[in-house]
């Protein structure tokens, strides 16, 4: 299991928005997600950066999968006016872990 973490980012003027948004997630969407392997998936909002962390069996295949899949397709594009490209160019700012504590872990 991967547990990757990622930033993205809006401008906080558009923050009640992009929770209100989050409140009805489409159930195909979400069912996707369980097909492709996610376990877990959160995303803590400050200000207008956004801190996504998620529990994936395999993240390049899963969002390889979703890329294509039409609920998918559909939420990135209702999403598209609120995300903010980083300098990159990309949406999506993958960062390293620091450090994990499981009570589970042996």
């Amino acid at each position: 299991m991967q547990r990757v973490s990622f930033i993205l980012q809006i401008d906080e003027r558009d923050r009640e928005a992009y929770i209100e948004r989050h409140r009805n997630v489409d159930p195909e969407l979400l069912q996707a997600f369980g097909e492709v392997g996610i376990r877990t998936y959160s995303i803590f909002i400050d200000g207008g950066r956004l801190f996504a962390y998620m529990e994936v069996e395999d993240f390049e295949q899963a969002m390889q999968t979703l890329s294509t899949h039409p609920a998918n397709i559909r939420w990135q594009q209702f999403m598209a006016d609120l995300l903010i490209k980083h300098e990159d160019g990309n949406i999506v700012h993958e960062i390293s872990e620091a450090f994990h504590y499981s009570r589970d872990t042996k």
